[in-house]
């Protein structure tokens, strides 16, 4: 059987497809659950997450670009940190448009039963999108790196 890692990729390819056919293969399309915090709360049924998805993220941007950051894969159970980069055409947060390219981080935790996905939950950064869309001087965040250890965790070593 598929690992977790694989059947969220071949379900990324079908979206990223428009093979809304074959979705059913890698999605449990009838008892799926999702919840999307500060954008959604709890659905049930692909096909309304995935209305609600197009409505809340694929409508108010364009031109995406998503980098993963971590994942972390168990038996039936993958949870992953992704940056997102997109640009900003359509209101979002009751935001007009500002054509402004701006990041997120997002993360996720999906769960899997019999080879296919049952529920995901999904965070969004909406405090770091709201800020990118309302400062008068706009930067997207930029991934740090983590400074050198200090003197006093060197010595616990």
């Amino acid at each position: 059987m598929a690992s977790p890692l694989e059947i969220y990729s071949a379900y990324q390819q079908r979206l990223q497809a428009q093979d809304y056919a074959r979705l059913g293969e890698v999605v449990d399309l009838q008892g799926y659950t999702e919840n999307c915090l500060g954008l959604t709360g709890r659905t049930t049924g692909f096909e309304v997450a995935l209305q609600n998805y197009a409505r809340n993220i694929l409508g108010p941007f364009t031109d995406f670009q998503y980098t993963p950051i971590d994942a972390i894969e168990g038996a039936d159970a993958l949870s992953m940190h992704n940056r997102v980069e997109a640009t900003h055409a359509g209101t979002f947060l009751g935001i007009p448009a500002t054509g402004r390219r701006i990041a997120w981080d997002l993360v996720f935790m999906v769960h899997f039963a019999e080879g296919r996905m049952v529920g995901q939950w999904i965070q969004f950064d909406l405090w770091g999108i709201y800020q990118q869309l309302t400062s008068p001087t706009p930067e997207m965040p930029t991934i740090r790196t983590a400074d050198p250890p200090r003197a006093w965790a060197q010595s616990a070593r």
